[in-house]
């Protein structure tokens, strides 16, 4: 029940040009539930410059999005606000970001989670542990199917609300110590 209310959260993203009988690609998908998370997460005042800033999605290390990411948030908003979608190529080139996905690719989590330490970030992951490791949401695909797993704890240390909505998608899951 949860992977396909997960699977309709995403699918008003569907591009209108879009053939509507094409299965959406695991990263048009991905795509579509980042677009969701910015509607659904509550960050701290303090972590916009201005009550118009965007929100700011990284996409840290090999992008697995290619166009997909800026053609699927174009011209769209959440929260009043628009988006704007920045790549770095190494985690020592993170810069402030609302929503930073990091990708399967991407060996060096350990590094990038010491580098954002005390942002008010919402990690995205797509990896099996991602969440439980100290991410915040994890987008995995089981027989082409999505599946979320959300830590609460991790995003209650990154001063996040997660509206419950989005909580009662996913699995929840606590950081193993």
């Amino acid at each position: 029940m949860r992977m396909v209310a997960a699977v309709m959260f995403c699918a008003s993203l569907a591009s209108g040009s879009q053939d509507p009988g094409r299965k959406m690609t695991e990263y048009e998908l991905k795509a579509g539930f980042l677009y969701n998370f910015a509607k659904y997460v509550e960050w701290p005042a303090a972590s916009f410059e201005k009550a118009d800033s965007p929100i700011r999605i990284g996409v840290v290390g090999a992008d697995p999005f290619g166009a997909v990411l800026d053609r699927t948030l174009k011209d769209r908003t959440a929260q009043e606000r628009k988006f704007e979608i920045v790549r770095f190529t190494e985690p020592e080139d993170l810069q402030s970001c609302h929503i930073l996905f990091i990708p399967r690719t991407e060996k060096r989590r350990d590094d990038i989670t010491r580098k954002i330490e005390g942002w008010a970030t919402l990690t995205v992951g797509e990896s099996a542990g991602f969440a439980a490791t100290g991410g915040i949401v994890n987008i995995l695909i089981e027989k082409e199917k999505p599946r979320l797993e959300i830590n609460p704890e991790a995003a209650e240390l990154a001063k996040l609300k997660i509206q419950a909505r989005l909580l009662k998608l996913a699995t929840l899951v606590k950081t193993e110590k």
